[in-house]
């Protein structure tokens, strides 16, 4: 891009990479886990908390001397609660005051119950959080994180009860949002009795006085209401209201597709897709150009887009180029073998990569007409040592979900030819 023509600046500041710096990190099983820094960041390279951190400071010396829109949240923030003044930059950020923010605190004396919390005190668990001014927090659902108790994302306890080890609940292992329940919405693994459904991989069951295995998912007796308690009738959903494109599901081809017809419906593609400008030029339906299925995935050696990863020797040494893999029958198809240098291309451009024939890949059957799959990697392109490859991405098109703007960046249509 030419910074020129698109009249955009763009800045690009060091910051240090994952095991360089202290912090929680979260997984798609909602546990927060916190990590503790490894090796010191390499040359300039500093914990982002840090660069945030002087970003801030900057803003505000400018709030202080123009002023500006909204700004409390600018002017009043207190640097104690986020950094140790005490240290010299860069290395004033402070992750662990930082997540005692995000579980909050008491910002007053506050009566609960039969229990006093003094100001300043951590609030134990979102059920503590009130809508009075008397406690903060920066989210609700790391709420129980970090207490009085400590910082529970730092815990390895492996202990388990019988029931917890049939499925591995591991319950002592850092924390899990909110109040460290393993399994979301575990109370419809029960029946209206509360007794499992699947009694030897329980997740949770009624004693007849109390839950026991998770934490409950609502701690109420299993008669008094229904398990999903997010909704106002405590059912699961079979539809969604609310969605951009209706509140059914519904199964859509994608932008770029080998049919010409859905076979369940008389529209191929979603109607209410985000579909940015200049894709409906360039994708392929059933194009005999681009008569192939493409996807891009990942490989263990590397990382992202590879830019930490590829510069390991050893790494690289194991993957040291973009691939393209294809099944037998379409490597003979092409007269594409193992090793060879190949192009694979659509309207929107082209990459080189190494050829990989491999029965792993087979080709499928739908709709009367026999389909190829081609699989790349986006570990490569932009700065990389060696000849490495582009990047996959310059394949796939622009184009999200109506709901939540995904990217549909798994299914595109390419040619592959030897280089």
């Amino acid at each position: 891009m030419n910074p020129a023509q698109v009249k955009t600046e763009v800045f690009v500041l060091p910051p240090a990479v994952f095991c360089e710096k202290e912090g929680s990190i979260s997984n798609s099983g909602r546990w927060i886990q916190w990590r503790y820094r490894g090796p010191k960041p390499l040359g300039d390279c500093i914990p982002d908390g840090d660069i945030s951190l002087e970003l801030w400071k900057k803003v505000r010396d400018l709030y202080k001397k123009d002023g500006g829109a909204f700004p409390d949240p600018i002017l009043n923030l207190n640097e104690k609660d986020i950094a140790d003044n005490t240290k010299s930059f860069p290395h004033q950020f402070d992750a662990h005051k930082v997540a005692k923010l995000m579980n909050g605190y008491f910002v007053t004396d506050k009566v609960i119950g039969d229990k006093t919390y003094k100001a300043g005190t951590q609030v134990p668990s979102f059920a503590f959080l009130q809508d009075d001014g008397s406690t903060a927090s920066g989210n609700w659902l790391h709420c129980g994180a970090y207490t009085e108790a400590g910082n529970l994302m730092a815990r390895r306890g492996k202990e388990q009860t019988e029931m917890q080890a049939n499925i591995g609940l591991y319950p002592n292992w850092a924390f899990c949002w909110p109040v460290n329940r393993r399994i979301i919405y575990n109370r419809a693994s029960c029946d209206q009795q509360g007794q499992p459904y699947a009694p030897h991989k329980a997740v949770i069951k009624w004693d007849g006085s109390k839950w026991v295995g998770d934490v409950p998912d609502g701690g109420w007796p299993p008669s008094e209401r229904h398990p999903f308690i997010m909704t106002a009738e405590g059912y699961g959903r079979l539809f969604g209201p609310g969605l951009a494109d209706g509140p059914f599901p519904e199964h859509y081809e994608a932008l770029e597709c080998p049919f010409e017809e859905h076979l369940f419906s008389s529209q191929l593609h979603n109607p209410a897709a985000l579909v940015f400008a200049g894709e409906e030029e360039k994708r392929a339906v059933c194009d005999p150009r681009y008569p192939f299925v493409g996807t891009s995935y990942r490989v263990t050696e590397h990382w992202q887009s590879g830019v930490m990863t590829r510069w390991t020797p050893w790494l690289l040494e194991c993957m040291p180029q973009n691939i393209a893999e294809i099944d037998p029958e379409l490597g003979q198809l092409r007269g594409i073998n193992s090793g060879d240098k190949v192009i694979v291309e659509n309207m929107r451009g082209a990459i080189e990569c190494v050829a990989i024939v491999t029965p792993r890949l087979q080709p499928m059957i739908s709709q009367g007409q026999k389909l190829h799959m081609v699989g790349v990697l986006w570990h490569f392109g932009w700065v990389h040592p060696k000849d490495g490859g582009d990047s996959a991405n310059l394949l796939t098109p622009s184009v999200g979900d109506p709901n939540t703007n995904i990217p549909e960046t798994k299914t595109f249509m390419v040619n592959i030819r030897k280089a």
